[in-house]
């Protein structure tokens, strides 16, 4: 009987530590965190020997160098807090632990990867510095080479592109205006900066510049290398214009983890919808969905385990892809108008005897298709304004109507039970704590199981048509938008995430 106690204390015990897997990760991070502790050291010594032996060269950067590396260290220490904490996990900690635990590795990795990397692009700046001092002629040649090149810019196709674009979006006209005249003024700038380097390249060709006359050459060359780059600079400002003209969804389609060996290998499958508008005067737009599967990161996926069918990431036309929403919502609620507001260039309001739903116009019914498929029910106001009520703080609506009511949305809603039966996600048990592990549709012993070799889903995308149909009266194209959550336009609500 007592050794059948102690067996079971022992078993009690195992049963309650930290899974063989996530330890595995830990040590991993160890190993890792380790390695840059050992990798950060080095740099910050070289650093160091360079600002000692060419106090003249680094001066007017010495002070800021040393200041981003201190910062950095800072960031390293705190993993190393983090480090610590996980170890004694490791040892003592239990399946309780386990949030935590992903949180601390989720932090350490962040703060070791944001370190070694400023103390990379320091070093790189430092490299620079020494490797310019050592190639005057070289680098001297090339900076009359950037300075012709920049003289003979061309602004004349940029400028009718942003023009343009103004026109359609005229919300966007005081920073594309700042944008463009910030490529125009960069020859101008290289200029200056050319005549007033001029004893200093007279020095440096003679082979008797100062440390301190090199950094001001330095200086000047990343002033004419901007204008130097006025190609690329011009292309990223057209491909912003254009990103205007696009309206965009990223539907998490599927989740699956595979097994690669000892790895666990972490996927999203993503439905990006992506609608185009084309030029004023034309308001039929073009629709376009691509689908493929994306590996992520452990901590990646647990953010959107619960969001399967919901729009993870939404962007406006009129808008910057850099100024998409990030909150996980139903998937075509950002295109309805606040109910105040009534209609706007996807839809309208119809009240009648029944109540107050919403209505696509027909030119949208594609969209309407894509987002809800076959199973589309009008929306309701008293569903939207909840749905714009959660938005506006950030929060993500799963379609409760009431506190414990089940989940229309999400992973475990009703909708995409529905709608997702046969996902990878569902088919391997990812409902399994949620009323739809018992539908009649959920995953059985002959299912395929999570890890199993994934279907060709790297699609080139779809394309549909541009179907006819009129703007609604009073909509004029690029005209200001009502305004949405978080100050959007163009559509209806939405908000930030992660």
């Amino acid at each position: 009987m007592k050794r059948l106690a102690v067996f079971a204390a022992v078993l009690l015990t195992g049963c309650a530590s930290l899974p063989r897997e996530l330890r595995r990760e830990i040590q991993d991070a160890d190993n890792r965190l380790l390695q840059t502790q050992r990798q950060f050291q080095k740099t910050s010594e070289e650093l160091k020997s360079d600002l000692n032996h060419a106090p003249d060269l680094f001066k007017s950067v010495s002070s800021d160098w040393t200041s981003r590396l201190n910062i950095a260290k800072s960031k390293l220490d705190a993993a190393e807090t983090d480090r610590r904490e996980l170890k004694r996990l490791d040892d003592n900690g239990s399946k309780n632990d386990i949030p935590r635990v992903r949180q601390l590795l989720g932090d350490e990795d962040r703060l070791r990867q944001t370190a070694i990397d400023e103390a990379n692009r320091v070093e790189a700046q430092a490299n620079r510095y020494l490797d310019f001092q050592r190639n005057l002629p070289h680098y001297l040649a090339r900076m009359q080479e950037k300075h012709d090149a920049a003289r003979n810019a061309d602004f004349t196709a940029v400028t009718k592109v942003v023009e343009k674009a103004e026109q359609d979006w005229p919300d966007k006209k005081a920073d594309l205006d700042h944008r463009l005249e910030l490529l125009k003024s960069a020859p101008d700038r290289a200029d200056q900066q050319w005549k007033a380097t001029e004893a200093e390249r007279e020095a440096a060709a003679a082979n008797k510049a100062s440390g301190s006359q090199v950094a001001t050459l330095i200086q000047a060359d990343d002033v004419i290398e901007t204008a130097a780059n006025l190609p690329a600079e011009e292309q990223q400002l057209t491909g912003l214009t254009s990103q205007l003209y696009f309206a965009w969804d990223k539907i998490l389609d599927d989740l699956d983890v595979r097994h690669e060996g000892p790895e666990e290998v972490y996927r999203e499958k993503l439905k990006t919808i992506r609608t185009r508008f084309a030029e004023s005067g034309d308001k039929t737009p073009q629709t376009q969905t691509d689908e493929r599967w994306v590996d992520v990161s452990p901590s990646a996926y647990q953010s959107v385990e619960n969001d399967l069918g919901m729009a993870i990431s939404h962007k406006d036309a009129g808008l910057y892809d850099s100024e998409a929403q990030n909150t996980a919502q139903p998937a075509g609620f950002a295109y309805i108008a606040p109910p105040d507001v009534g209609r706007n260039q996807y839809g309208y309001w119809t009240h009648n005897s029944e109540g107050s739903f919403w209505t696509f116009l027909p030119q949208y019914l594609i969209m309407r298709q894509l987002f809800w498929g076959n199973s589309y029910r009008p929306i309701v106001v008293n569903e939207y304004n909840t749905y714009y009520n959660y938005a506006r703080t950030g929060r993500t609506w799963y379609g409760e109507s009431a506190p414990n009511a089940p989940p229309k949305y999400g992973s475990h809603g009703t909708f995409t039970q529905q709608n997702y039966a046969s996902s990878r996600y569902v088919q391997s048990g990812g409902f399994k704590n949620s009323a739809f592990a018992s539908h009649p549709s959920a995953a059985t012993p002959s299912a395929p199981r999570m890890g199993t070799p994934a279907p060709s889903d790297n699609s080139q995308g779809k394309r549909f048509g541009r179907p006819a149909g009129p703007t609604p009266s009073g909509q004029r194209f690029g005209s200001p938008r009502p305004s949405s959550p978080g100050g959007k336009r163009f559509g209806g609500g939405g908000s930030h995430r992660r």
